[in-house]
């Protein structure tokens, strides 16, 4: 399973609920095994700067691919890049994450 995260953010406030609805239109493309969009709920007393966050599950790497290469994701582009400052991205697969205490 792979895991992809994108964490938004944008200079100005009144953009921000236009990259929610922008990057809303990701959960319609089957290709995730499940596809979140939330706002940040700024919970963190030291960093706060990301608004919006996606949180995608993907079966296979091909299943993730496929969800880039989908229409809808290149509707959400359009819709989102103009109004946002800051994207960062991360992507891993489950199998190699540890859960455990790694001794220093």
């Amino acid at each position: 399973m792979i895991r992809h995260i994108v964490m938004f953010s944008s200079p100005n406030e009144a953009d921000r609920e236009a990259i929610y609805r922008g990057l809303s239109v990701l959960t319609q493309i089957e290709h995730a095994a499940l596809l979140e969009v939330a706002y940040n709920e700024k919970i963190d007393q030291i960093a706060n700067e990301i608004d919006v966050i996606v949180y995608g599950e993907f079966n296979t790497i091909e299943d993730f691919r496929a969800y880039k290469a989908h229409p809808l994701y290149e509707e959400s582009i359009r819709q989102v890049r103009h109004l946002r400052d800051v994207r960062v991205a991360a992507d891993y697969t489950v199998s190699s994450a540890t859960r455990e205490r790694v001794e220093a």
